[in-house]
């Protein structure tokens, strides 16, 4: 951290008032090095900033997170320090910066956006990208924001296909690189295809608790989104029982509808461990379409594990 940071950090810090916390994911590789020891300098020189830390799961890369819905994957330092610092202390101020007409689209967002933008140290046009986007995330409503520096992670960014900053990416389906109109932005959000959302989007519903909602969000549109599928094998048991969940209600409501998951689960039955094909089993047998019956009995007299024998017997007694 430079000396100029550190002065901007402790004017900053003599017009916050109370706590701020903010959540620290540790990796021991040299830039989760870095992002922590960027939040443990941040720390003694701001006080009252309590850092939460959790060690990678192994999958998770490091990143400082701030609420619920914004993370950064970089170290905010030089011009890109002040919209960090901004977003800490004063979310509201930020969201009210807003034009009215922004504003007013973003309250009718309903289905989760998740956003990246990716940035570079030296890029002069990035911290204004990046403080409109941390506006529009401000609310701590259905925008889900991840501030990159794709130098630091440039695997993500070669992944991303990014070849220059600012670029922001929206379900990783729509992309603006350079000057970013919010109101398009905000747009896009609200005409996007909701059964084109991907994983990431339809796991932030599930881990939110509304698998109601995303099961009456498919009965609209009277189909399964493909990534639907992707979390009821998800590797993660807790993201397959919220998927469940979800798949219970629309099977109640739309039995029809529950019934478009029969192939492309069983597609995927012979490639998954034993955990998740007893899930399958569980969701076939909750689909209550007899023309899942000879594939339940050819799994009970299979040669399978135990527990996958179980799930395949107690599925088929849902049809006695």
């Amino acid at each position: 951290m430079t000396p100029e940071d550190k002065a901007i950090i402790a004017e900053w810090y003599r017009n916050v008032d109370g706590e701020i916390r903010i959540g620290l994911i540790r990796t021991e590789d040299d830039r989760g090095k870095q992002i922590q020891t960027f939040c443990e300098d941040l720390s003694r020189l701001a006080p009252g900033i309590r850092i939460e830390q959790e060690e990678s799961d192994g999958e998770q890369l490091p990143e400082i997170s701030i609420g619920q819905n914004i993370s950064y994957q970089a170290v905010p330092s030089g011009r890109e320090l002040a919209p960090f610092l901004d977003v800490l202390s004063d979310r509201a101020a930020l969201a009210g910066k807003l034009p009215l007409s922004v504003r007013e689209a973003l309250s009718q967002v309903r289905v989760p956006a998740m956003l990246r933008v990716y940035i570079a140290p030296q890029c002069p046009f990035c911290p204004q990208a990046v403080t409109l986007l941390l506006a529009l995330a401000a609310p701590e409503g259905l925008i889900y924001l991840t501030v990159i520096d794709g130098t630091l992670f440039s695997e993500r960014a070669e992944n991303d296909h990014v070849r220059s900053v600012p670029t922001v990416i929206l379900d990783d389906q729509f992309r603006w690189t350079g000057a970013i109109q919010l109101e398009e932005l905000v747009h896009m959000m609200l005409t996007r295809d909701p059964s084109r959302l991907g994983t990431d989007s339809l796991r932030k519903i599930i881990e939110q608790g509304d698998a109601a909602g995303l099961a009456q969000m498919m009965m609209e549109s009277g189909k399964i989104y493909p990534a639907f599928l992707d979390l009821l094998i998800h590797e993660k048991w807790q993201i397959r029982l919220g998927a469940m969940v979800a798949f219970e209600y629309l099977a109640e409501e739309r039995k029809e509808m529950a019934s478009q998951v029969i192939v492309p689960l069983w597609d995927r039955f012979s490639r998954v461990d034993d955990q998740v094909k007893g899930d399958i089993l569980y969701v076939l047998g909750e689909s209550k379409d007899p023309s899942v019956i000879p594939k339940l009995k050819s799994v009970s007299n299979g040669p399978y594990s135990g527990e996958v024998l179980e799930a395949a017997i107690e599925a088929l007694e849902k049809f006695s």
